[in-house]
């Protein structure tokens, strides 16, 4: 018996892979901000990028995916440093 295959939600696919690219283009801030900018900078770019990090997990959980283990390190990280890191 052939197991029929779900049908692929283009809108949701679009608004991960939209999020996905938007985490994407976090990191690579933080990352050239560590060098580059005052360390208040950098609290407002580390929190920018928990908020994609949350907003793309929330959007895999909606969607009924698993959430990658390091993903959820990554947010776990950043709500720990909170203000000090």
């Amino acid at each position: 018996m052939l197991e029929h295959e779900p049908e692929l939600d283009t809108g949701r696919h679009w608004r991960l892979t939209s999020l996905l690219e938007d985490v994407k283009a976090a990191r690579r801030l933080l990352d050239l901000a560590r060098h580059d900018k005052r360390h208040v900078e950098q609290q407002q770019l580390r929190a920018d990028l928990l908020a994609t990090l949350e907003a793309y997990a929330a959007a895999l959980t909606q969607a009924g995916a698993p959430l990658p283990p390091r993903l959820r390190s990554e947010i776990n990280l950043y709500k720990g440093l909170g203000g000090r890191g």
